[in-house]
């Protein structure tokens, strides 16, 4: 593998006396050697490499975004034993295998990328992967049933057990590229048995095909509803109409009877999905945001009805029914009992 020149960051060949060089202890005693040899690695040394520092500080933030992923993934299985704790895939949420459906993809496109030599895929694939389909989508779900379903429950330890196995899968693939972060992750991931004192003393994952799931197209499908949501949300919230998202209900305004048979049949999904307190489904045309994703969908949001459950932020109807608890839904009731 060969590559070509390294040049400032306006492809200027690097000379001592323009004094524009960049030495690499620099780079390390500022950021660390693990954005070092990010840097190395998302460059496409096909043709000629710039180095500056605009393009370390940007490559910071993204090593910031991974790491930050790992570390709440860490934080919210502090409590997670996965010899005892651990669900069975057949146990998992639909959520949770479409994650782990999803990581299954990513351990394909890294390898075929190791083995090619093209590591500025793996750069952009893994952070991807960490933004758009973790942080935005799945953790960003999940948070519910992490932060209010009961704390030994089987909904909340088989979110633990998804973030577990992706956030060792993930590491491992790190590995030889961000070989520092991963040794500190691995050190700080619970033990499934004997676990090596290195992570560089495990094997790279291998996809597996139990993790793919029969069902992508309709999860692709609730992908681009909750695009056109938010959307729409943010547009509330700009107007002042809601404040967080839990604030709201949603109508979805179905004009083909196939969308409409699709929302109705996952109905009870997707304020999780949503992260809102209500959502309808209307055959027809209504008046809202016109869907970009989604064709032939309008999207109102309204105020959401009931009171607010003080401890998972929805609002509901139940709120006040139990008066032993009268701040919370009934939800929310029952796990405090239970404590």
């Amino acid at each position: 593998v060969t590559h070509g020149w390294v040049v400032d960051g306006e492809g200027k060949k690097m000379s001592k006396s323009i004094g524009n060089t960049i030495e690499p202890e620099e780079i390390i005693n500022k950021y660390g050697a693990d954005i070092l040899r990010l840097w190395v690695a998302s460059s496409d040394y096909h043709s000629d490499i710039r180095i500056s520092n605009d393009i370390l500080k940007q490559l910071s933030e993204v090593y910031r975004k991974i790491r930050n992923t790992a570390r709440f993934i860490l934080g919210n299985i502090s409590d997670f034993d996965p010899k005892k704790d651990r669900v069975s895939y057949e146990n998992l949420e639909a959520l949770d295998k479409f994650a782990l459906s999803r990581m299954n993809d990513v351990i394909t496109k890294v390898r075929e990328s190791y083995e090619t030599y093209e590591f500025y895929n793996i750069f952009h694939t893994i952070h991807n992967f960490c933004v758009v389909d973790l942080s935005n989508f799945y953790l960003d779900i999940i948070k519910d049933r992490l932060y209010c379903e009961e704390k030994t429950g089987i909904e909340r330890r088989a979110a633990q057990t998804a973030m577990y196995d992706i956030l060792i899968k993930l590491t491992k693939l790190l590995a030889p590229i961000l070989a520092f972060t991963a040794e500190e992750i691995w050190a700080a991931i619970p033990a499934e048995g004997e676990k090596p004192i290195s992570i560089l003393m495990t094997d790279m994952p291998v996809a597996d095909k139990k993790y793919d799931i029969p069902d992508s197209d309709r999860w692709e499908h609730f992908l681009d509803l909750r695009e056109d949501v938010k959307k729409a949300l943010e547009i509330a919230r700009n107007e002042k109409l809601i404040g967080a998202s839990l604030e709201s209900r949603v109508v979805l305004y179905c004009e083909s009877s196939e969308l409409f048979n699709f929302v109705r049949e996952n109905i009870d999904a997707l304020p999780t999905l949503f992260i809102v307190s209500d959502v309808d489904a209307v055959l027809g045309k209504g008046e809202g945001f016109k869907g970009e994703t989604c064709e032939g969908l309008t999207v109102a949001v309204q105020k959401a009805s009931g009171e607010k459950c003080e401890r998972c932020w929805r609002y509901s109807g139940s709120v006040g029914e139990s008066h032993k608890h009268p701040t919370l839904c009934d939800r929310c009731a029952d796990v405090v009992e239970g404590f």
